[in-house]
């Protein structure tokens, strides 16, 4: 009896040796999507910083860069090894986004390889944006941060910007309107193409740039 009490002992440390290696507290996930048949792509980056880069390809890439920090009396950092993005799609429309519970305590940044698309929707709750974006109808909300978004002139149409708290800049547009209110600005202003543009800030500050300047094309990696 002794002697298998010691091997199932034994057994236990060794799953327990096993599960210690196997957990992590940084990780880099790569995904590639065919947008083939797909008309809108939605990203939700909740918190953590995001890098979009326009891309010839058809295919959308995401590389994403998680690493686990302390909380309070822990002394570890959280474990990223099971963190995976989540991705959906219904009818013509791609979204991809991480669970909520799967960001607590995890620095997160993205990269994204964007082609166009008809239609792009971009969410984060709290970060910072930095975007260059093709041919697409464009909406991007940020509740607490700053975007700084690149577009062709020769693309944009309608471009709007605001900002609850904070500063809504719009440059390379024409006929543009600034209103500012106690803490809060909106812009509006037009390029010379046909897509709309809704970009808003809760907290922060919004700066979108039309250039004809040709957009840096995404590398692959």
């Amino acid at each position: 009896m002794k002697t298998i009490a010691r091997t199932l002992f034994g057994i236990s440390v060794l799953a327990c040796g096993i599960n210690a290696m196997a957990a992590e507290d940084e990780a880099i996930r790569h995904y590639t999507y065919s947008l083939d048949g797909i008309q809108e792509v939605v990203i939700d980056g909740s918190v953590g910083t995001m890098e979009i880069r326009h891309s010839d390809s058809d295919e959308l890439k995401v590389e994403l860069e998680l690493e686990g920090t302390r909380h309070m009396w822990v002394l570890s950092k959280r474990d990223v090894s099971d963190i995976e993005l989540v991705d959906k799609v219904r009818g013509d429309r791609l979204s991809l986004s991480l669970k909520d519970h799967d960001v607590d305590h995890v620095k997160v940044h993205w990269r994204v390889d964007l082609p166009s698309v008809e239609r792009t929707r971009v969410n984060m709750g709290v970060g910072a944006i930095d975007g260059e974006f093709g041919d697409t109808e464009l909406t991007l909300d940020l509740g607490v941060g700053e975007g700084d978004i690149r577009v062709m002139r020769s693309v944009a149409g309608r471009v709007e910007t605001s900002a609850g708290v904070g500063s809504a800049e719009l440059r390379g547009a024409s006929d543009v309107v600034s209103r500012r209110a106690m803490v809060s600005e909106n812009t509006l202003g037009y390029g010379e193409g046909t897509r709309k543009m809704e970009l808003s800030v809760g907290v922060g500050e919004m700066k979108v740039h039309l250039t004809d300047r040709t957009l840096s094309t995404a590398q692959s990696w």
